[in-house]
């Protein structure tokens, strides 16, 4: 047996999985691009096709390295005049950085995008809590517009990659406290915390950056196969990333584990097969979907076929699942 949820987390988890929890998303990595170049140019810096994009349309991606490994994944939201760029915690700095040295007559301007600030609505009933609102964005995650919401002018924008339907008012920090109590004033809407949040991505096996992958790690190994454009011409790191496509693949691949016997393991334990250590559960949580604990992970391949069941360090066993199609 597993510990369960905390009642406060569990009545997050509830919200998220048949109502709506609202989460003030402050930690995400926040950059914009300016200039009459700046789609070409970061096009040829992103995984994903960049360049076709209209205003109002977003992708999601990876920003990699010459050597096609990941040094961040990346949203990219297009505006009529402007880009922005949602990066992994932490990386605005690095990311804007790396851009920045690439930089030589390209009319471009990167710059940090603190004053705005993501208050996120995730659950079946979001779309419920926002209205009209919701209903006028056009389908498709990522696709995004300027509309009021209580009397606040923000950029709503359709969020993938949460583990249930989703929807990010981009707003001023300024004016973050207040739309936050006002959406929380509407019927079915509730504050959740981050911890409710990984559960969601959890079950829904979505990984996350700086957790999950990092810059170890190609972007085939994360499962994301709607990150990476094989038809959009170069980009740095282009031609490893190609070329792992085309002939064969990579050697590790991301899995869903559920724990069984003992204790739920810590995040980072080590999982072997046949006392040949295979790889680690980088997240560990307890489902209540599953009743037990479960985990996300990068696994070398002679672990990685579902159905295995690998042996968790300090003891009990992992029950080796493919991630769910997305």
């Amino acid at each position: 047996m597993t510990t369960p949820l905390a009642d406060p987390i569990l009545g997050d988890y509830r919200a998220l999985t048949a109502g709506c929890g609202l989460i003030e998303r402050s930690w995400a990595g926040r950059l914009e691009i300016l200039g009459a170049d700046r789609q070409r140019f970061l096009n040829a810096y992103a995984t994903c096709d960049v360049k076709p994009l209209a205003p109002g349309d977003g992708a999601y991606g990876f920003m990699t390295s010459a050597q096609g490994r990941i040094l961040s994944d990346a949203v990219v939201l297009v505006h009529a005049d402007r880009l922005w760029l949602e990066v992994g915690p932490g990386q605005e700095d690095a990311i804007a950085g790396h851009l920045r040295k690439h930089v030589i007559a390209d009319r471009v301007e990167i710059r940090p995008l603190a004053e705005m600030l993501p208050l996120t609505l995730v659950g079946p009933r979001a779309a419920d809590a926002l209205g009209a609102a919701a209903a006028a964005l056009p389908e498709g995650d990522w696709k995004h517009a300027r509309v009021i919401v209580e009397g606040t002018e923000v950029t709503l924008q359709r969020t993938g990659r949460m583990g249930a339907p989703a929807f990010t008012l981009w707003t001023p920090e300024s004016s973050a406290p207040r739309l936050s109590q006002q959406l929380l004033a509407r019927e079915g809407v509730r504050r959740v915390s981050p911890e409710a949040l990984e559960v969601l991505r959890t079950e829904a096996g979505i990984p996350r950056f700086g957790q999950d992958f990092g810059p170890d790690n190609f972007p085939q190994e994360t499962g994301a196969t709607e990150a990476v454009s094989y038809t959009k011409g170069c980009y740095l790191g282009q031609e490893v990333v190609a070329r792992i496509h085309y002939r064969g693949g990579v050697q590790k691949l991301l899995r869903r584990f559920v724990f069984e016997g003992g204790e739920p393991p810590p995040p980072g334990v080590r999982l072997s097969l046949a006392e040949r250590e295979v790889g680690s559960a980088t997240t560990v949580v307890h489902s209540p979907a599953a009743g037990r604990a479960i985990g996300l992970g990068i696994v070398h391949q002679r672990g990685a076929e579902p159905g295995t069941r690998l042996d968790v360090e300090g003891g009990g066993t992992a029950l080796v699942e493919e991630v769910p199609r997305r």
